[in-house]
């Protein structure tokens, strides 16, 4: 049933009161607040999409709530208290933003189990600890629905986070000494076989699965797999037989959902998150930024079911400042993006070696450490004038109309040692499209100097390429730079 009008005017008066009430405490006017079960990112802002402040529990399945404020430009901390209708803080929600202007907004989503309290909730801002304004909604019984009796019901965050650890493996790519040098997450996409990213298993010799069992199976087949989509499908017999329980319907933007993060001291958080657009290359894109150890990992719609994964950008080697370099959109800016599963190879597909995908020239060769290595960048030219040359135009991104492309590195040697330097240059097929001359240097002690390499961009096709820094026969820098008209 719909409450009284006489209600939602009690909803609106508790939003007036208090937003009055921070506007003479805070820094910050509140401009306007307003909330809605679904929205969606348009340029730079964000729109609810049915405006209203009376949701049905076990009907809709979050409350999205806008906030737009004026205040000081700058970076901010903006924390949103979520409080049930008996003023207990049941969940926070944190953002963090660099407001370039006087006016800004953040939204903040809660996700609405069948189980939710009932009654008004209210939702307190804070912007760098200050009280800045509170919406209020309300939440009430939603009649029984007979003609779904067998309707998937919604779980707790809880519920949520078991089905998410009992899904999300671990996966640790492995050289031929068994030393780890790749860390990525996946799934059991079908008995036997796991999905993660191909950057996991780039330049691997075997791949460690650590399951949620506790068991720690080792494997070096592969069934299949695609450098572009960041796709690689392990046989791994010892990794389950109970694959993942998949949701019949892909994301859309402005749906909610879960997956678990990978933090520094390897325990994972649960994250809830909201589909905010889409990229130029039609990738759905997430609200939150995953760590790069939780490229793989399985998406869970509210339901726990999967209807996604957590994909990696595709540029194998790259590093987190590469991939949003040249990200496509101003939502792949800030935000992470999103694969489906895709089917699962027959039971009996066959399947080649981790060593006979490196001799056929699929893998990226990993960077070598050096302790004579400072940086490199990128730049449209060196000015010389100088004492020492500095790199200009720097970035990632270089028109055909620019002509050159100045690869500029600077070296502060840590000890004695006569070698070679040179540039090597690949597309993003991994196909070598040329190298320079290797140059011979002295590296000593305490002499720091800059090299740099000029390339012609002027007949490069439109594209994404590859630049290695190489040391001797090691690749010791790496970066990425896109090609326009």
């Amino acid at each position: 049933m719909r409450p009284s009008t006489a209600v939602l005017l009690a909803a609106v008066s508790v939003v007036s009161s208090a937003h009055t009430l921070a506007e003479g405490a805070s820094r910050f006017r509140l401009i306007r607040s307003s909330s809605g079960s679904r929205g969606t990112q348009q340029g730079d802002r964000f729109l609810i999409e049915d405006p209203r402040s009376v949701f049905q529990r076990g009907q809709d399945r979050q409350v999205v709530v806008l906030f737009e404020w004026q205040g000081p430009p700058g970076r901010h901390r903006f924390e949103g208290l979520w409080k049930d209708p008996a003023g207990r803080v049941v969940f926070t929600s944190v953002s963090e933003l660099s407001a370039r202007g006087p006016r800004f907004a953040v939204y903040w989503g809660l996700s609405l189990p069948d189980a939710v309290a009932t009654g008004t909730w209210v939702l307190e801002a804070q912007i760098d600890g200050e009280t800045a304004g509170v919406h209020a909604f309300q939440i009430v019984e939603a009649p029984p629905d007979p003609a779904a009796p067998g309707a998937p019901r919604a779980l707790s965050v809880s519920e949520l986070y078991q089905r998410g650890v009992s899904a999300t493996l671990t996966i640790e790519g492995l050289d031929a000494s068994g030393r780890r040098i790749g860390l990525a997450s996946g799934l059991l996409l079908a008995p036997g076989l796991v999905l993660t990213t191909f950057e996991a298993i780039n330049a691997a010799r075997s791949v460690r699965i650590l399951t949620p069992g506790a068991g720690r199976p080792e494997t070096s087949d592969v069934v299949s797999w695609s450098r572009r989509e960041d796709r690689a499908v392990l046989r791994a017999p010892g990794a389950g037989n109970e694959a993942v329980e998949r949701a019949p319907a892909e994301l859309a933007v402005g749906d909610r959902c879960y997956f678990l993060d990978v933090q520094s001291d390897g325990s994972r958080v649960i994250v809830d998150t909201t589909v905010v657009g889409r990229s130029a290359a039609g990738d759905l894109v997430l609200n939150d930024l995953p760590s790069e150890a939780t490229t793989g990992a399985p998406i869970f719609d509210e339901f726990g079911r999967v209807v996604a994964r957590i994909a990696g950008s595709g540029l194998i080697g790259a590093s987190l400042l590469d991939v949003r370099a040249l990200a496509d959109s101003r939502a792949a800016l800030r935000g992470s993006w999103t694969r489906p599963l895709g089917a699962a190879p027959a039971p009996d597909a066959p399947s080649r070696s981790l060593l006979d995908l490196e001799e056929a020239g699929e893998f990226v060769k990993p960077l070598v450490p050096t302790h004579h290595f400072v940086s490199g960048v990128l730049g449209t030219g060196v000015d010389t004038r100088g004492p020492v040359p500095i790199a200009v135009g720097q970035g990632f991104r270089f028109s055909r109309r620019d002509g050159a492309c100045f690869v500029f590195v600077t070296w502060n040697p840590a000890g004695k040692q006569d070698n070679t330097a040179r540039f090597e240059l690949y597309d993003d097929d991994n196909r070598r499209l040329g190298a320079s001359d290797p140059r011979r240097v002295k590296l000593r002690s305490g002499q720091p100097f800059v090299q740099y390499w000029q390339m012609d961009v002027s007949r490069s096709r439109p594209g994404v390429y590859r630049v290695d820094v190489v040391l001797g026969t090691d690749p010791v820098w790496r970066t990425f730079f896109r090609v326009t008209e």
